[in-house]
């Protein structure tokens, strides 16, 4: 997961802190904030943005309490791991490593060869142009 931006957890914490804010009232109280900041806040769910008064206002929102708390994060699970806790469960029947039941034909492609500009590279090792194999003058 990406690193928060410190401008980030900051404009997130002055809205928790604070409540609704205009852009000016953030600025004032942070420095510099980029309009793509509180954008991309706005975008993600994080912020709401209330056009009703003169100036906009933001206001944090519940996902942003959330990734301000650090519960927004989300919990990964690589397939080596996923692996991994099948074969330590008792349950494990090792169904990754069962040879498939293809249909008749599937696997004819196998024994094709592999085109590269005007060769034909066989998978037994030889290598023939594409006008001496096939008889095809393209």
């Amino acid at each position: 997961m990406p690193a928060i931006a410190p401008i980030t957890i900051k404009v997130l914490q002055h809205l928790y802190t604070h409540g609704a804010c205009t852009r000016a009232e953030i600025v004032k109280a942070l420095g510099s904030v980029p309009y793509s900041t509180l954008n991309n806040l706005r975008v993600l769910g994080h912020v709401t943005i209330d056009h009703a008064t003169k100036d906009p206002t933001y206001s944090i929102t519940p996902r942003g309490r959330n990734k301000l708390a650090g519960t927004g994060q989300r919990r990964s699970t690589t397939d080596t791991q996923r692996l991994d806790n099948a074969r330590k469960a008792k349950s494990y029947q090792g169904a990754e490593i069962i040879e498939p039941s293809n249909r008749p034909g599937s696997m004819d492609a196998f024994a094709l060869p592999s085109r590269v500009g005007s060769r034909l590279y066989w998978p037994d090792g030889r290598i023939t142009n594409v006008s001496n194999s096939t008889g095809d003058t393209r």
